[in-house]
């Protein structure tokens, strides 16, 4: 493949598509809101007329899975989500034109995580849309280059296989703030930015499971958390007013369940009270007591160690 030094980033880039791919610059619909893209009406016309004359009113829709392969600096990883191909009849516009591939919200937040220099800029032209408008700019005109991936659709036995990788990303020396993007890339923090109180009144949010020593990075207050060690298959409930960084700092010791090496945290709405924060946790607890073995009921629980997990909480 020919390469020659691509002069936004001062690095050897690949220059060339690899075959069957269209380039795809990332853009806000990506991340936010819709979660799809359409696809170009030239690289539709490439499928041939024998794919195209098959779709109709009736044979419109198909759930595919997208391959995916993170980018080349972050280990080329692959990765499959699922994902909608579908074919939309509009007036005026021809067939070509009208296929839209849409994902989920775990595609969406992958590419948050890989791309974060795309994600913030759309983050910001999404939250200052009006001024943006006003100020007659696109979305590109924010944050600096246009990262792009490059895709693949083809279609065999009447069915279409999607393929998702690298095409152009900004490295991280050259992000400006990689730590502040790599944690605004999380998507939840987008999440909560883009909903109105209601929503947010309406949600709560769950994190995946993290290491413990990522714990210093949780800055988020009033939560519910779980503490697990997967091996041992032990599990905590627990809940704090402070961030778990506050609540769990490095030299302090847990006071029941020293061992755990998980977390993940359900960050509760803005406006719960602390009553509230305390009844969720004794409802988790009392829930656990009666599925896990544990200390706190001397009832039988429904599983037992083989099957599930003990329960660590030592008090209702």
């Amino acid at each position: 493949m020919d390469k020659k030094k691509d002069k936004r980033i001062d690095r050897v880039q690949p220059i060339r598509l690899t075959s069957k791919f269209f380039p795809l610059d990332i853009h806000k619909s990506m991340f936010i809101n819709d979660l799809m893209i359409t696809i170009p009406q030239y690289y539709a016309e490439s499928w041939g007329n024998a794919v195209l004359s098959s779709h109709n009113s009736e044979n419109k829709s198909w759930e595919v899975e997208i391959n995916y392969e993170t980018p080349r600096e972050i280990g080329r990883k692959k990765h499959t989500f699922t994902a909608l191909l579908s074919l939309f009849f509009a007036k005026g516009r021809k067939q070509t034109s009208s296929y839209r591939l849409k994902w989920n919200s775990e595609f969406a937040i992958q590419l948050a995580q890989d791309y974060p220099k795309s994600f913030v800029r759309s983050l910001e032209f999404q939250i200052g849309d009006e001024y943006y408008k006003e100020q007659k700019y696109t979305e590109f005109d924010v944050g600096g280059f246009k990262e792009q991936l490059q895709v693949k659709i083809i279609w065999k036995n009447g069915f279409p296989k999607v393929a998702i990788k690298e095409f152009f990303r900004v490295n991280k020396k050259s992000q400006g703030f990689p730590m502040v993007f790599k944690e605004l890339s999380s998507y939840l923090i987008a999440d909560y930015l883009l909903s109105s109180e209601d929503e947010l009144l309406r949600r709560i949010q769950i994190t995946k499971w993290k290491p413990r020593k990522e714990i210093s990075k949780e800055l988020n207050e009033n939560n519910i958390y779980i503490l697990l060690n997967r091996e041992k298959k032990e599990v905590y409930f627990g809940e704090t007013k402070k961030s778990l960084s506050n609540r769990y700092p490095p030299s302090q010791k847990h006071h029941s369940f020293e061992q755990w090496t998980e977390y993940s945290i359900v960050q509760l709405p803005p406006e719960t009270s602390e009553h509230a924060r305390l009844l969720i946790e004794r409802v988790l607890i009392a829930i656990g007591a009666k599925l896990f073995p544990n200390t706190i009921y001397a009832e039988k629980s429904v599983l037992d160690k083989s099957e599930g997990l003990t329960l660590k909480n030592k008090r209702k």
